[in-house]
């Protein structure tokens, strides 16, 4: 059974997910939930330096965070390695409140498993050629495993791949982690956007994402969270839609047929389903 963040997680997946440092979060998560975020990552890994990993772990213990709290989600990054680090900071994950612990680099199915004794919803680093060509596996690892998250700067650089502006090498990545994702049941989150100044571009980024798939993405400064939320967010228009189109359905399945016509179209359970998550985004974006 899933444990409540983990169930609440995949029912409606965060459109965005804000990098917070752990040295900082005291003083930044305030300022991070005012920027409308879904999700919060208090950042173990990359943004704190190896000589205060120790004090940080400290700082996150004393969050004193809400657990299963909807909006926004609280997560933790961790450090994969050492294995001692990485253990500590788990313990610390759980010490603060979180909902949630992100797992970086991920490649075996078992580092999944070994962090299941948290209780804690997980979600997975895909950055490296290993974790990309492993992706489904380790989508199946645990029950406690929600969502996939693309990291393309790593394995950009394990591939030898020229990072461009139109992100065409990294489409394969992309589709991949977002089948696997959903193969598992569970959703994809989109890697950062780098350009700090260009939200035009971080917003058609997100849109292709979300076109791929995705369910949200990745952000590493406040200002891109209003684009973040509005690319992974329906409009007006496809909610209506969606209401409509799932009315005709639930009248034909209440009259003992299996499809539905709406608009000239069959609409079968998949179609239902896909209304369905429109209408759990719209009620996302609601909040």
């Amino acid at each position: 059974m899933l444990p409540l963040p983990a169930e609440d997680l995949r029912r409606a997946p965060p459109r965005s997910w804000l990098f917070v440092p752990a040295l900082r979060s005291p003083e930044w998560i305030p300022k991070a939930v005012a920027s409308g975020a879904d999700a919060l990552i208090v950042d173990l890994e990359d943004a704190t330096a190896p000589d205060e990993k120790d004090r940080a772990r400290d700082v996150v213990r004393g969050l004193g965070l809400t657990r299963g709290q909807r909006s926004p989600v609280m997560v933790v990054r961790v450090n994969s390695a050492p294995r001692e680090r990485h253990e500590a900071d788990l313990r610390a994950a759980v010490d603060s409140g979180a909902s949630a612990v992100l797992l970086p680099k991920i490649e075996e199915v078992d580092e999944v498993r070994a962090a299941g004794w948290t209780g804690l919803a997980v979600v997975v680093m895909i950055e490296t050629a290993k974790g990309l060509l492993r992706a489904a596996e380790i989508a199946m690892a645990h029950d406690h495993l929600v969502a996939l998250a693309f990291g393309s700067f790593d394995l950009s650089a394990a591939i030898g791949a020229a990072p461009s502006r139109e992100g065409t090498e990294l489409l394969y990545a992309r589709s991949h982690i977002a089948t696997a994702a959903a193969a598992a049941g569970a959703f994809a989150v989109d890697t950062p956007w780098v350009d700090i100044a260009d939200v035009d571009g971080l917003a058609r980024e997100a849109a292709a994402a979300r076109r791929l798939g995705f369910a949200g993405k990745l952000a590493i400064h406040p200002s891109h969270v209003a684009a973040i939320n509005a690319a992974f967010s329906p409009s007006d228009d496809e909610v209506a839609d969606a209401e409509a189109l799932l009315a005709a359905f639930d009248a034909a399945v209440a009259a003992g047929e299996g499809v539905a016509t709406y608009k000239g179209r069959m609409i079968d359970r998949p179609l239902a389903l896909a209304a369905r998550r429109v209408l759990a985004r719209a009620g996302l974006a609601q909040r």
